[in-house]
């Protein structure tokens, strides 16, 4: 088997660092890499953030892909799955295959009474962190969107996230507009796909992957139990595990 090449794309408040846990536990043979994407991180804006979301993100996506000599896997989460799914639009001859861990866009979403629960989950979720961008500012946004756990993480670990705070105006609204990727789109994406997500994700990350999952037409779901949105973060091991059944997938398809 030819060592897979992989770019691990993080999501919303963080940046490559994200994926140290997780790279560490995979094969050390495996050319596996992070991206941090402009907005992100701790190096400075090109620019008023106006460009942030899904075009320039891909862009830089593809760009990584193509100069580690295509043939690529992905890992996006959150975020960035919208990210991936632009960049199979532009480039599939780049992408071997795609791991999706939890969409967390309403675009896939095809019928209507998903829509509305969705919407109101997404609501509950996000307008909390968006009250608490308004009142506290950029650092109680990130705490509220980590969640209660975020106090037990490790302390370099807050650090990564509480240093992406600048980007969460961006995030909630301050950016280009996600771009429209919606059933018909996914249908032309032939790329093999895997759309991860929880058992005991909240519907506004469950109700967009199962869509995700529906309309993308060589796509699995797979569900991983007692998990929830965090999983990445919270369980290192675990994730890399998924990592390595689907590559280790891919590979025996070949």
């Amino acid at each position: 088997m030819v060592s897979p090449r992989l770019i691990f794309v993080h999501g919303a408040a963080a940046d490559a660092r994200l994926w140290s846990p997780v790279i560490s536990k995979l094969p050390p043979e495996w050319d596996a890499q992070a991206i941090t994407l402009t907005y992100f991180g701790d190096t400075e804006w090109p620019d008023d953030g106006s460009q942030f979301g899904t075009r320039l993100h891909a862009q830089e996506l593809r760009h990584m892909a193509a100069e580690m000599g295509g043939d690529v896997d992905i890992v996006c989460w959150s975020y960035s799955v919208h990210v991936g799914l632009q960049a199979l639009l532009d480039a599939p001859g780049l992408f071997r295959s795609a791991l999706f861990y939890e969409a967390a866009l309403p675009h896939y979403i095809s019928d209507e009474g998903e829509q509305e629960v969705f919407g109101k989950d997404f609501g509950s979720c996000f307008g909390a962190v968006g009250a608490k961008l308004e009142k506290e500012g950029n650092e109680a946004a990130v705490r509220q969107l980590v969640g209660q756990g975020f106090g037990s993480l490790p302390q370099d670990r807050q650090d990564m996230y509480l240093s992406n705070a600048r980007m969460m105006p961006l995030l909630m609204g301050g950016g280009e507009a996600p771009a429209k990727i919606g059933p018909a789109e996914l249908a032309g994406i032939e790329t093999p796909t895997l759309v991860a997500m929880g058992g005991k994700t909240r519907p506004c990350f469950e109700l967009p992957s199962r869509a995700l999952a529906r309309h993308l037409p060589n796509a699995t779901l797979d569900i991983v139990a007692n998990a929830d949105h965090f999983l990445p973060e919270t369980n290192a091991e675990l994730f890399a595990a998924v990592v390595e059944e689907w590559i280790d997938g891919e590979a025996s398809e070949q």
